[in-house]
């Protein structure tokens, strides 16, 4: 390596470690008592009022408000972004009474912020602002302050917001998880928001959603030869072997009708219940798909019997029919 390319590679290395260390201080910083308390202070804010939760910044703060209104919005506290200039102009009529409205700016002293502050409160909404100085016109004039306290952004032109950025990406994080702990949010009601990815599948999607129940009825008496017909048309590869009252009592799959014909086994003398594998593997049609999963992979099979809680044969839900869904361990 040329003593050029050696230069430009260990100021490149520098500007990294410099962004690195001054982002991990600026988070490090968040950690102290007031803050913490500043922090708990609109958690419990925003959850005793009635209305919904209102960000607002331009710029990159702008960007990273919109970044805490989607992380709001998926736990169920109902957010919106509200732009300063387009709220000077006739948005300004979203919010009300009720509402916690959010500034963000780094210095404080933005002035579209400050004069969307002074604006706000003619329809008297709790207001919050978020900045790293104490002494600045949002800091002063909101109900609540959140000081972030940087002091230094980590790069190489320090104009450029990158540690208050983070900080407060922080705080909209804190603020969430406080909310999640106040309101003993759980992984259902997460999973209620995100009903159609692989995450809500993984939390509400059910057994009894995948369920299979074109299984043909297999009695204990019946021939190995009327078992491996119904197998058959039931399309799954197994057999479920049931008495009157539909209670399982074992099954066979096409494994074991494979094994009995390699011993020669005579298909119209031997019986179901004579090979039937007693006590097998049962899940319940309410248990969660990827509960259904990991019982099917711990005990190496394909397929679960589903049942209801007397034991009565309700269908089968089969692996694939599981990863179909995205879901995996």
């Amino acid at each position: 390596m040329t003593s050029e390319k050696r230069l430009v590679s260990d100021q490149t290395q520098g500007a990294i470690s410099q962004a690195i260390s001054a982002q991990s201080r600026a988070i490090e910083a968040l950690g102290n008592e007031a803050t913490i308390e500043q922090i708990s202070q609109v958690a419990l804010q925003i959850d005793s009022s009635d209305g919904r939760v209102a960000f607002s910044g331009i710029g990159k703060s702008g960007d990273v408000a919109q970044k805490i209104v989607d992380t709001f919005n998926s736990i169920g506290v109902t957010s919106h972004f509200v732009h300063p200039v387009e709220a000077l102009h006739g948005d300004l009529g979203a919010l009300s009474s009720g509402d916690v409205m959010i500034l963000i700016s780094n210095s404080g002293n933005t002035e579209e912020m400050v004069d969307l502050l002074r604006f706000v409160g003619h329809f008297n909404p709790t207001t919050v602002s978020i900045t790293s100085n104490p002494d600045s016109e949002l800091a002063r004039q909101a109900d609540y302050h959140i000081n972030t306290n940087v002091t230094e952004e980590g790069s190489v032109v320090d104009l450029v917001p990158m540690a208050s950025a983070t900080a407060t990406m922080v705080v909209g994080d804190c603020l969430a998880n406080a909310l999640m702990a106040i309101q003993d949010f759980d992984e259902t009601q997460y999973g209620h928001f995100h009903p159609g990815g692989t995450i809500g599948k993984r939390l509400l999607l059910e057994v009894s959603d995948l369920l299979y129940t074109n299984i043909p009825r297999t009695e204990p008496s019946d021939t190995l030869a009327e078992v491996a017909l119904q197998m058959s048309n039931g399309g799954k590869g197994i057999a479920v072997v049931r008495n009157e009252q539909d209670i399982v009592q074992g099954i066979l799959t096409d494994g074991d009708v494979r094994r009995l014909v390699e011993q020669g086994t005579d298909f119209n003398e031997i019986t179901a219940e004579e090979i039937m594998t007693t006590n097998p593997i049962t899940v319940s049609p309410d248990s969660s798909a990827i509960n259904a999963l990991e019982i099917i992979e711990k005990n190496d099979i394909t397929q679960a019997i589903v049942t209801d809680e007397e034991k009565r044969f309700e269908g089968v839900v089969h692996i694939h029919d599981i990863m179909k869904e995205g879901l995996s361990n």
